[in-house]
């Protein structure tokens, strides 16, 4: 490692080397079962400076390693942030902003679409609104199963697409007993029937046109 790049440590290669030695003097070859039971580190990053090689965990080092380590951290109580998971958690920050606002722009996409159609209907005499389907779904205190669909308020007939009012957009004789129960929704949802979606879409260019 270069001397520009951050280090685990900010004591220097020369206090290193007279720490080692102190550790070399003061360990002997009996565990002390005291520094043992109080020992810890900083992080791996840090204890890895330490050693002069990677650190694999307590366990993976020897009774004069864990001495070291024991008295580095008393030498040096506040050493800096890690370098390397710092980046990491920084990388992994801004990956999570970039997603946060892509997301929000997605959802502001699909809300200005929707009110897009919506207009586009209604300037046709159609009134629509979302409704969930509580019809053949599993609905629990956590989970919810069932689709929000696009429910007509006024009759809808463009080209070959007719459906009566109050039905949902997706509405077939086939597929009726499974949208018998739609429920008015007053969390200010967008659909999510694709079908539904479809046809609206449909429609609508159909109506502009």
């Amino acid at each position: 490692m270069s001397g520009s790049e951050p280090r685990a440590t900010a004591l220097t290669p020369e206090e290193l080397d007279e720490l080692r030695a102190r550790a070399d003097r003061e360990a002997g070859s009996f565990v002390d079962a005291r520094v043992q039971a109080a020992f810890r580190v900083h992080n791996p990053e840090w204890a890895a400076e330490i050693l002069g090689r990677p650190y694999g965990g307590p366990y993976a080092i020897t009774w004069p390693e864990l001495y070291l380590l024991h008295i580095a951290v008393q030498v040096e109580p506040t050493p800096p942030p890690p370098p390397r998971a710092t980046a990491a958690r920084l990388a992994r920050e801004a990956e999570e902003a970039d997603a946060g606002r892509a997301a929000a722009e997605e959802a502001a996409g699909r809300e200005a679409e929707w009110r897009e159609l919506v207009d586009t209907l209604q300037a046709a005499g159609v009134r629509v609104e979302v409704r969930h389907n509580y019809t053949s779904a599993r609905h629990l205190e956590f989970y919810t199963q069932g689709a929000d669909h696009v429910y007509l308020l006024d009759p809808l007939h463009v080209g070959r697409l007719h459906r009566d009012a109050d039905v949902a957009l997706c509405h077939t004789p086939s597929n009726a007993p499974n949208l018998a129960y739609l429920e008015p929704t007053t969390d200010g949802r967008l659909p999510s029937c694709q079908t539904c979606l479809r046809h609206m879409r449909s429609a609508a260019r159909r109506l502009a046109a």
